[in-house]
């Protein structure tokens, strides 16, 4: 199933590398898709490729356990929406719950499958950078061993997180063989 999965991943980004690269006006930026700012449509385009390491060194720390790295690539004032609901505000009271979660769950682990680095070109107001993640996580062991996973979309300002929504689903035993 792994192997069907990065087959079908490769030809993905091979068919997007040839569409945004092999098709592209050097003077335009690549546009991915769009979004709807105030009912009007705004184009979403191929994004600051640097914030792609920003997640990667973010959840590299997690996977260390340094929430020393983790805090610094977070803004003080960081928001972020989890999947239950939970609104988590700033950096601080991240982090305590992250100690939190790793002191319960020592074994935790994130890998990050692919990560999307794009722009948003507001008419009315500045542009901003995302990066989208998918990433499998699991926690726990044996029959309460958790699999999720998870989409993070995150705005990278000044090359730190300020802000994230964190969505998740749970994994079949099919996937996690």
């Amino acid at each position: 199933m792994k192997n069907q999965y990065t087959q079908l991943k490769n030809t993905y980004i091979l068919i997007c590398s040839l569409v945004l690269f092999g098709c592209s006006n050097s003077n335009q930026p690549s546009i991915l898709g769009y979004e709807f700012d105030e009912g009007e449509k705004v184009n979403i385009t191929v994004g600051n490729q640097a914030s792609l390491d920003i997640i990667t060194k973010y959840f590299e720390g997690y996977n260390n356990k340094d929430l020393v790295t983790v805090e610094s690539l977070e803004h003080e004032d960081f928001l972020g929406f989890a999947n239950t609901g939970q609104v988590i505000e700033g950096s601080k009271q991240h982090i305590e719950m992250s100690q939190q979660f790793l002191d319960k769950f020592p074994n935790a682990k994130w890998e990050i499958l692919w990560s999307i680095s794009s722009d948003i070109n507001f008419k009315n107001k500045a542009s901003e950078n995302w990066v989208t993640t998918c990433l499998n996580t699991s926690f726990g062991e044996g029959e309460n061993k958790n699999n999720f996973q998870r989409i993070f979309d995150a705005q990278i300002v000044d090359g730190k997180i300020k802000k994230a929504y964190l969505y998740q689903r749970n994994m079949s035993d099919r996937e996690v063989e």
